[in-house]
């Protein structure tokens, strides 16, 4: 489904559209257990020596100009800290556009080979990660396939004259992910299974800017 909205003369309205697949995962992220949240002591929660952040999505864009851009698009994050100092010593951001991502029709699997380009925000300098993880939504203790739960959401946002409407429809499979990362130059990381997801996605936006 594609939004549209009425265009105003004293308006600018942007509609964009995504259909396709993403499979999010990350590392070294902690996860609250229900119950209240116990209160934090000194240095009870050092951060994590590795935090990986990756989404990958494979998908049409449109766009209320007209334009359709369809591709794979990987966006990763990762974050080294010193476990001694716990100082930052690798802050990586960067994307690719250029991966081999493939998703089964069912939701079931998932896998990603990718190098990703970007920029070390400790050193300031560019960084080249190479990255392997496979996704999985069978339960390896049950052996079961995790169930595919639908979802719906639509907010709107209106102040001062702006506008935003969020309208998004998902199917999606809990599933874990593994793999390796490597920084060129350095050496192999293995990133153990942890929680992650394997989901199709539809996602437009209607923003309306008023004009001075």
């Amino acid at each position: 489904m594609i939004l549209t909205s009425p265009t105003s003369a004293i308006s600018s309205t942007n509609v964009t559209h995504f259909s396709g697949l993403i499979a999010p995962a990350a590392w070294g992220v902690r996860f609250q257990l229900p119950g209240p949240t116990p209160p934090p002591g000194p240095g009870q929660f050092p951060p994590p020596a590795l935090l990986v952040l990756l989404i990958p999505l494979d998908g049409n864009m449109m766009t209320s100009q007209g334009s359709v851009n369809h591709g794979v698009l990987v966006t990763l994050l990762v974050l080294m800290t010193d476990p001694e100092t716990q100082l930052p010593t690798l802050s990586f951001i960067g994307n690719s556009t250029v991966a081999d991502f493939q998703v089964d029709s069912r939701l079931t699997t998932a896998s990603l080979d990718a190098t990703v380009q970007g920029i070390d925000l400790v050193s300031f300098s560019p960084k080249t990660i190479t990255i392997s993880v496979s996704w999985t939504a069978t339960d390896p203790i049950t052996g079961m396939l995790s169930p595919i739960p639908r979802m719906t959401m639509e907010n709107r946002i209106h102040f001062d004259g702006f506008s935003l409407l969020l309208h998004m429809s998902s199917q999606m499979r809990l599933a874990t992910a593994s793999g390796t990362l490597t920084v060129m130059g350095g050496a192999t990381i293995p990133l153990p299974p942890a929680p992650a997801a394997i989901a199709r996605a539809d996602l437009g936006t209607v923003t309306r800017i008023p004009l001075p």
